[in-house]
C-alpha cells in the first residue's frame, strides 16, 4: 500500500475545505482514490488539520477507549476508515482490535507484555504488577458480559426472522433475494444494522448494494411474470413448460421469444411439475384365442385427417388401497382428441365394448375410420370383432408383443399418468373415473400439445 506523506494529507484536505476541488478532481489531480481523500477530509473536519500529520510519538490506548471504537464500529454503518477518522487513530487499529475481540472478548484487548519469556525464572525481587493495566475490573467484566448475551440474542432473533422471509435455508437463497430479504428486515425492524444483516446472511457489502440498484429499476416484465402464474396453474396445471406458456402467451397477443419465456419461467421458480414413475404394466395377450386382423398401419402414424385412424389399448391403474382399475381409452392420430375412454375393476369385454359404445356416440355419422390396437384377447374375440363390424370400422392390430406398433395409444396412456393419475391419490373406481373425466375435457380443449403446434385437439 503507498505512504503518503503528512503534507500531502494536509495539502489535499485543504484544497477540498477551501472549494479547490472536488473528490473527484483531486482524485485526478493528486493520482489518489476518491475514498481516501474522503477519509482524509473526514479526519481533518472531525480533529484539524493537524489530525493528518504522522504521530511520531507511540500513544498507549486503555482498555476503555478500546472498547468504545469496537463498540462503535459493530453498531453503526460507518466503514473502518470513517470511524478511525471519528477517533483520530488509523483504520488499521479499529480492525485489529475488532478482530481481537470477536476472537477473545475484552480480555484480547489487554496490553501484552513484550519480550521474550525467560527460559528459567529469575530470582529477583518480586515487582509489583499493575491490576489495572493487566485485568479488567469488575464493572468492565460485567458489562462485556451483558453486551456478549446481548449480541448473542440479537443474532437469534435475526436468524428467526431470516427464516420467516425466506422459508429455506441461507444457503439456498440468491444474492439478489438475500438483499430483498435485508431491505424487507430494515424496513420492519429498523434496529437492526447492515452489519449484522450482512453476517447473518452471508452477503456481501458490495454486492448488496449492487443489487439494491437492480431491485429499485422497474420490472419491465412485472405484468408479464403474473400472466405466466395465471397460466400455469390454471390452464397448465402445473404441466407447462416454457414451450406450451410461449405459445399460451401468444393466444393472449404477447409476443416473446421462446428464450425469454424460459428465462422468466426460471426466474420465478416454475417449472413442470410432471415426473416419470415406473407403474405396472398390463398385458392383455394370451396368445392366439381368436381371429388376428392384419397391420394396416405398419407404423405409418402420418395421418392428418380426423376420424380416419384411431387408437385404443388398455392398461391398470393401482389404486390406494390396492386394487386394481383397468382403463380402455380410444385416441384420433389426427387431432389427438380422445374419443372415448371407459375405466372397470376387469379388464372383461364389458370394458372394451362400453368403450365402442361411447365412441359411436362421439364419431360422425359419415366416418368409418381404421381402428388399431395389440393382439389382447379382448380384440380378437368375435363379440369384439362383430361390433366393429356393426359399426362399419376397419380392425387393425399391432405385431405380437410389439408396443411400438400402437405408439400413439401408449402415448396417451404415458400421458394420463404423469399428468393426472400418477399425481393425485384415488381410493376408488368412481374416484378415478371423475379424474378421468376431467383430464378428458383438459386435455382436449385446454391442453396444448407442441404436435398440433400448441393448439389443443379440438381445434
Amino acid at each position: 500500500m503507498t505512504k503518503y506523506s503528512s503534507e500531502l494529507k494536509v495539502q489535499v484536505a485543504s484544497d477540498y475545505l477551501n472549494d479547490r476541488g472536488s473528490y473527484n478532481g483531486l482524485s485526478k489531480k493528486y493520482n489518489i482514490t476518491p475514498s481516501l481523500i474522503r477519509t482524509w477530509v473526514k479526519a481533518a473536519e472531525l480533529n484539524g488539520l493537524e489530525s493528518l500529520k504522522v504521530k511520531r510519538t507511540k500513544r498507549e490506548y486503555s482498555v476503555d477507549f478500546k472498547l468504545d471504537v469496537v463498540s462503535y464500529y459493530l453498531k453503526s454503518d460507518e466503514g473502518r476508515n470513517l470511524v478511525a477518522a471519528k477517533f483520530n487513530i488509523s483504520p488499521s487499529q479499529v480492525h485489529s482490535w475488532t478482530k481481537k475481540f470477536q476472537r477473545g472478548g475484552p480480555e484480547a484487548l489487554l496490553p501484552v507484555k513484550k519480550g521474550r519469556p525467560a527460559k528459567m525464572p529469575k530470582k529477583s525481587k518480586k515487582v509489583k504488577r499493575n491490576k489495572q493495566t493487566e485485568t479488567l475490573t469488575d464493572k468492565q467484566k460485567y458489562e462485556a458480559i451483558l453486551q456478549e448475551k446481548d449480541a448473542k440474542i440479537e443474532e437469534l432473533k435475526l436468524e428467526l426472522i431470516i427464516g420467516k422471509k425466506s422459508g429455506r435455508p441461507v444457503s439456498e437463497l440468491s444474492n439478489r433475494q438475500k438483499t430483498q430479504i435485508a431491505c424487507d428486515i430494515r424496513a420492519d425492524y429498523p434496529e437492526f444494522q447492515l452489519k449484522q444483516l450482512f453476517k447473518a446472511l452471508n452477503l456481501n457489502r458490495k454486492t448488496y448494494y449492487d443489487n439494491l440498484k437492480r431491485i429499485a429499476k422497474k420490472d419491465k416484465y412485472a405484468e408479464v411474470k403474473e400472466l405466466i402464474k395465471d397460466i400455469y396453474y390454471n390452464e397448465g396445471q402445473g404441466t407447462y413448460g416454457y414451450r406450451p406458456m410461449w405459445a399460451a402467451l401468444r393466444d393472449k397477443g404477447i409476443k416473446l421469444a421462446m428464450e425469454t419465456v424460459r428465462k422468466l419461467m426460471r426466474s420465478i421458480g416454475l417449472k413442470t411439475e410432471l415426473y416419470h414413475k415406473r407403474t405396472a404394466k398390463y398385458s392383455s395377450y394370451k396368445g392366439t384365442v381368436g381371429k388376428v386382423a392384419d397391420n394396416l398401419l405398419q407404423q405409418h402414424f402420418d395421418e392428418e385427417r380426423p376420424y380416419h385412424v384411431l387408437h385404443t389399448d388398455i392398461t391398470e391403474y393401482v389404486l390406494t388401497n390396492g386394487k386394481k382399475v383397468y382403463i380402455s381409452p380410444v385416441v384420433d392420430e389426427a387431432s389427438l382428441e380422445i374419443l372415448a375412454c371407459t375405466a372397470s375393476y376387469s379388464p372383461d369385454m364389458d370394458l372394451v365394448l362400453g368403450m365402442l359404445d361411447e365412441l359411436e356416440t362421439n364419431l360422425p355419422a359419415y366416418s368409418h375410420p381404421v381402428i388399431h390396437s395389440d393382439q389382447g384377447s379382448q380384440y380378437q374375440s368375435p363379440t369384439y370383432q362383430a361390433r366393429l363390424e356393426e359399426m362399419e370400422l376397419v380392425q387393425s392390430m399391432s405385431r405380437k408383443g410389439n408396443c411400438y406398433d400402437n405408439a400413439p395409444g401408449e402415448t396417451i396412456f404415458n400421458l394420463m399418468k404423469r399428468e393426472k393419475l400418477n399425481r393425485v391419490k384415488l381410493h376408488s373406481l368412481e374416484e378415478v373415473q371423475q379424474a378421468l373425466k376431467k383430464y378428458i375435457y383438459w386435455f382436449n380443449n385446454i391442453r396444448r400439445s407442441n404436435k398440433l403446434n400448441y393448439t389443443t385437439p379440438v381445434k
